[in-house]
């Protein structure tokens, strides 16, 4: 698992540093920032047993920009993002955290209405998670993990929409669908169908 998270940051900061001194028109490199609400989401969610709620979270990394055309851009992304869950159980008192940090990499298909000044965007594509970290609290404090609780990676879907202003500027707000389960399952059982779900505003600056 290192070894694949390794290669793929290794792979991303080549990518920024070959196009970084490749100098055409149809091409933009980027910074992406912003803030994170997930939340677990599936059909057995009702099964973990607690009120689930929105865990607040950051995501951040770079992206490529292949604008074919004034209308259509091809976008990869490289994101540092943050998934999980808050939990709470109003008759015990009990609240609790399950992080999930992940190395995303969106694949987006956007789309521009071309016209001048700030134009209006809608995106949408594939993308897969690599797990950095994962970490579970227990009334504000760390619970020792003697076995992981969330599977290596993760893969889904996202779709969104947002504004540029000119070529260099833009913001969005978009939703990460989980498609894959991602709790580890008990020995001999089916994993549980419980997904990710996270939904971002985000601002971009392109060079």
């Amino acid at each position: 698992m290192k070894k694949i998270t390794t290669r793929t940051l290794i792979a991303a900061f080549l990518l920024f540093s070959v196009f970084s001194s490749i100098s055409l028109a149809n091409v933009r490199l980027g910074l992406r920032a912003g803030g994170n609400a997930a939340k677990l989401t599936g059909a057995d969610v009702q099964d973990i047993g607690n009120t689930l709620k929105n865990k607040v979270g950051l995501v951040g990394g770079i992206f490529l920009a292949f604008n074919l055309g004034k209308i259509i851009t091809i976008e990869p992304e490289f994101l540092y993002t943050m998934k999980g869950t808050d939990m709470s159980d109003p008759q015990t008192g009990y609240t609790g955290k399950l992080f999930g940090d992940y190395l995303e990499i969106p694949l987006l298909l956007k789309i521009r209405l071309p016209f001048p000044g700030i134009q209006p965007a809608i995106f949408a594509g594939p993308s897969v998670g690599f797990k950095l970290k994962e970490k579970l609290e227990y009334n504000g404090q760390p619970v020792p993990l003697t076995e992981k609780i969330l599977q290596n990676n993760d893969y889904g879907a996202i779709f969104g929409a947002g504004l540029d202003f000119g070529q260099h500027f833009m913001i969005d707000v978009r939703y990460s669908l989980g498609l894959k389960k991602v709790l580890t399952a008990i020995q001999g059982q089916t994993p549980p169908d419980v997904k990710n779900g996270v939904g971002s505003a985000t601002i971009g600056l392109a060079f």
